[in-house]
């Protein structure tokens, strides 16, 4: 038996202390209006401060890099919102001058592109991860890079935020570790709407998910649990990824990560990304591609009318075979290429597969299974639904789906 995650509680696990953003007892609350600068607040600030933005719209500093820039601990970004006003009654950060992405937290002297070596090099022995991190309420507009991301940063929350065209990636906790995304609606993007990459302990809660190539995905990541999210209109809805599809060294765990209780349909959005990039080789209509990862929970998700693929399961090199990323002999893989120990249940399947993209290569399914790399097993397909009513595909020599790891 896997000692993967079955069903964990997810939303009992949330009790815990984790997300809380520690605050002292003579933190300030900094006021900023249209016409002033958030920045400036920011710099201003001290640990534990709130910064409190009324609604607006807001063109910061063009010669920096981002919109927003915050490396101090424990900082609280709060848009003030104003509900039935429409745009105006929202915080708009919108791009401007040579910016390019919206808001970084990560430490002082990390930059957006940076790797762990590069920012120690820049910063020294003092490198340390940000503590804590909050930002609810804002819309980040037109970035040509990332909406909102987190690099190195220790307890952080994302609640009700909107990521509009970021091209990039929208909403993007990336080496970061015990993190809520919560209630946040991102769209436009042309890698990612939403992207785990490289962190720990990350939950992923009430999203809502379009018109981006992938709606949602995790890479290189460990102890992520993603559910009750909205996630449609995309090329791919959701993506789990191998380490070679990622910028980010992989961590010596990365299992349980739980895909569960989310709504994932019509993502059939044609491909605008580089063809170049992983991103852009994406055939459209999949629902949820688990492609050469193990150890992860796909389960009690409704996954419909995605017209290739509901939910795939492939092998790495398998899948990348004849591929400009064909793995040829193996050795520029980072990671195993397998898609071992898996488990996909609970799933209610349909319409699914009922038109596949021209020159597609694989069989149009609810439910697929495709992998022949080496030493590969131990997934279980099992109690999908409805019973006897999805269409399915299998590499199996038997033709079905494998349920050795049940």
């Amino acid at each position: 038996m896997s000692s993967r995650v079955r069903f964990r509680p997810i939303l009992a696990s949330l009790g815990i202390a984790v997300f809380a953003i520690s605050t002292a007892a003579d933190a300030a609350v900094h006021r900023v209006f249209p016409g002033e600068s958030i920045q400036a607040a920011i710099d201003a600030a001290a640990p534990g401060d709130t910064i409190l933005v009324e609604p607006g719209d807001y063109y910061e500093d063009g010669s920096s890099l981002y919109g927003l820039r915050i490396s101090t601990d424990n900082l609280r970004l709060i848009g003030k919102v104003n509900k039935g006003q429409g745009e105006a009654g929202k915080v708009r950060l919108i791009a401007n001058g040579s910016q390019e992405t919206g808001v970084l937290a990560a430490p002082a002297g990390c930059e957006y592109y940076m790797t762990r070596q590069q920012c120690e090099a820049a910063i020294g022995p003092d490198f340390e991860y940000v503590k804590g991190f909050y930002i609810r309420g804002f819309t980040v507009e037109d970035f040509p890079e990332n909406g909102i991301q987190t690099r190195w940063v220790d307890g952080f929350e994302f609640a009700g935020n909107e990521s509009a065209r970021n091209l990039e990636n929208g909403i993007y906790p990336t080496l970061s570790a015990n993190g809520l995304v919560r209630d946040n609606v991102s769209y436009g993007s042309l890698d990612t709407a939403m992207w785990v990459a490289g962190s720990e302990n990350v939950r992923v809660i009430g999203n809502e998910l379009h018109s981006s190539v992938i709606g949602f995905e995790i890479t290189v990541s460990n102890e992520v649990q993603v559910t009750q999210n909205h996630i449609y209109n995309n090329t791919v809805g959701v993506g789990l990824f191998h380490p070679n599809g990622a910028g980010n060294p992989p961590l010596p765990v990365m299992a349980n990560w739980v895909v569960e209780q989310n709504y994932i349909h019509d993502n059939n959005l044609p491909n605008a990304a580089d063809p170049n990039d992983l991103e852009g080789i994406l055939p459209p209509g999949i629902g949820v591609l688990v492609l050469g990862v193990s150890d992860h929970v796909v389960a009690k998700n409704k996954v419909e009318n995605n017209d290739y693929v509901g939910i795939g399961v492939l092998g790495w090199c398998t899948a990348l075979a004849g591929s400009p990323r064909d793995c040829g002999d193996g050795s520029g893989l980072r990671w195993p290429p397998q898609a071992n120990n898996n488990l996909i249940a609970q799933n209610q399947v349909r319409g699914n597969g009922r038109s596949p993209p021209d020159g597609a290569t694989l069989p149009p399914a609810d439910l697929l299974y495709v992998q022949f790399e080496p030493n590969s097993g131990g997934n279980c397909f099992e109690k999908n639904k409805p019973k006897d009513g999805f269409t399915f595909f299998s590499s199996e020599p038997d033709g079905l789906l494998p349920t050795d790891g049940c």
